[in-house]
C-alpha cells in the first residue's frame, strides 16, 4: 500500500455523531437514540437489522435525506446540519449516489436516458451525459442494453441500471436501500457481486440489508437494534 492510498483508506467520507431521530407521535417513537458510526473512503459495508430497527433512517440521515433531531453528520468533512436544504441538495447530486429496492426508472426512457438523469443537476452536456451514462452502464454489465426500455429488462437488470444512475457522477459515497429486496436469491447475490467488484475498483458503499447471509459476505458489519449500533 503506498502513502497515497493509506491516506485515502481512512480519510472519512460520512461521520454520524450522537444522532438521534425522533418521530412525533404519541408516544413520540425514537428511530435513532445516539448513533456514531464513521464510514471511510474506499470502504464497503453492510448494515443490518430487523425491520423497524432504524437502518433505513440511518440511511436517510447519512445520505442527508432526512435531518436528525440531534447529532451531527458530516460528508467528506463538511457539518450538513449548517447547510440549507438548497446547499444540500446540490451537496447530494455532486457527491452522493442512491439505490432503492423499489428501482425508480422511468419507463419510457431507455437505460441509457434513464442513467444519464442523475448528470442532469451538474451543468453536463447532453451529448456528454449519454456518453458517460453509456460507460457507467458497460461498467455494471449492461453495454448490450443501452437502448433497452425498463419493462424489457428483468428486476436485475433495472437494478444495474439504477446502480448505473448511483455511479455514473462519480460520488463519494454509494448508499443502497435493500437493493437486493425486490429479486430472487441468486440475482440478488449477482447484485451483492456488483457491488463488491465496483467497491473494488474504489467505490465507498454502503449497504442497508435485512439479509444476513449477504450482509456476511461484506468486509464489514454493521448491526443495528432498536436504533442503537450494538
Amino acid at each position: 500500500m503506498t502513502a497515497a492510498t493509506s491516506i485515502t483508506a481512512i480519510r472519512p467520507v460520512v461521520e454520524v455523531r450522537a444522532v438521534h431521530r425522533q418521530y412525533r407521535g404519541s408516544p413520540p417513537v425514537d428511530a435513532l437514540a445516539g448513533v456514531d458510526l464513521v464510514v471511510s473512503a474506499g470502504e464497503m459495508v453492510a448494515v443490518t437489522g430487523p425491520s423497524g430497527s432504524g437502518k433505513s433512517t440511518l440511511l436517510n440521515i447519512m445520505g442527508t435525506l432526512d435531518r436528525p433531531t440531534e447529532g451531527k453528520v458530516f460528508v467528506e468533512g463538511a457539518d450538513t446540519s449548517a447547510m440549507s436544504d438548497h446547499k444540500l441538495s446540490g451537496m447530494r447530486a455532486a457527491r452522493l449516489g442512491f439505490v432503492f429496492q423499489s428501482f425508480h426508472l422511468l419507463h419510457k426512457l431507455s437505460a441509457t436516458d434513464n442513467v444519464a438523469t442523475g448528470l442532469l443537476y451538474r451543468g453536463v452536456s447532453g451529448r456528454e451525459r449519454k456518453r458517460r451514462a453509456q460507460q457507467a452502464l458497460k461498467q455494471v454489465g449492461l453495454g448490450h442494453r443501452l437502448k433497452a426500455l425498463p419493462p424489457t429488462l428483468s428486476g436485475g437488470e433495472r437494478q444495474r441500471v439504477a446502480i448505473a444512475r448511483a455511479i455514473v457522477g462519480r460520488p463519494a459515497l454509494v448508499l443502497a436501500d435493500e437493493p437486493t429486496g425486490n429479486l430472487d436469491t441468486t440475482t440478488g447475490s449477482g447484485i451483492i457481486e456488483l457491488l463488491s467488484e465496483l467497491n473494488d475498483g474504489g467505490a465507498t458503499i454502503v449497504v442497508i440489508t435485512h439479509n444476513t447471509e449477504l450482509a456476511d459476505r461484506m468486509p464489514r458489519r454493521v448491526d443495528v437494534r432498536d436504533g442503537r449500533i450494538r
